[in-house]
């Protein structure tokens, strides 16, 4: 129940709910719904291979946990700035529309540094058992699954503007979370060194 718990806080469906509005709320009801479960499908299997051997992912790569942090808050920055200027084309290169596949969605939205870094840290430390960690991320991400599919009927209660308004407001705290994030990188690795 703890981990359970923590990995809700640290993903944060209600926090991503406005960027998810922002980013997939143009699609009509069964795409929207389609690309959501996909977006947490592929966010659990990313999740579930960091639980698994995501230290050893890092270490082989030999990528340090700060760098997890400085590049999410770097791609974070520059999916702000666009929600900010509304330029959703360029956010996905032009070639997705407004459905995007993995990123900023499934990742590093949803399967962002803090998500994958708890998970990492707490294998390490021994704190659970895998199937523990396991049964903790299904739960969990079903959960985020359902607080994004209602996402519609406030959709559909705000309007356009309403979720315009709501997309540059989102861009704005974005940016400033980015910005924290990377900087919390950047104090880890300087620290380190």
């Amino acid at each position: 129940m703890e981990i359970a718990l923590l990995l809700f806080l640290v993903i944060d469906p209600f926090g991503n709910l406005p960027f998810v509005l922002a980013v997939l709320g143009r699609l009509d009801a069964r795409a929207y719904r389609r690309a959501i479960l996909r977006e947490v499908a592929i966010a659990f299997a990313i999740l579930l291979l960091f639980a698994m051997a995501g230290q050893a992912v890092l270490d082989y790569f030999r990528i340090e946990p700060a760098a997890l942090q400085v590049s999410g808050g770097i791609l974070l920055f520059l999916i702000s700035l666009q929600m900010i200027f509304r330029s959703s084309a360029a956010l996905f290169g032009g070639r997705y529309g407004s459905d995007p596949l993995l990123v900023p969605i499934a990742m590093p939205a949803i399967a962002g540094p803090a998500a994958i870094t708890t998970l990492i840290v707490l294998r390490d430390q021994q704190q659970a058992g895998l199937a523990e960690i396991v049964a903790a991320l299904a739960a969990v991400l079903g959960a985020t699954a359902a607080i994004l599919l209602a996402g519609r009927p406030l959709q559909r209660l705000l309007g356009e503007r309403g979720i315009d308004a709501l997309e540059k407001l989102m861009g704005l705290i974005l940016n400033l979370v980015a910005v924290n994030m990377a900087l919390g990188g950047l104090r880890q690795f300087l620290a380190a060194y």
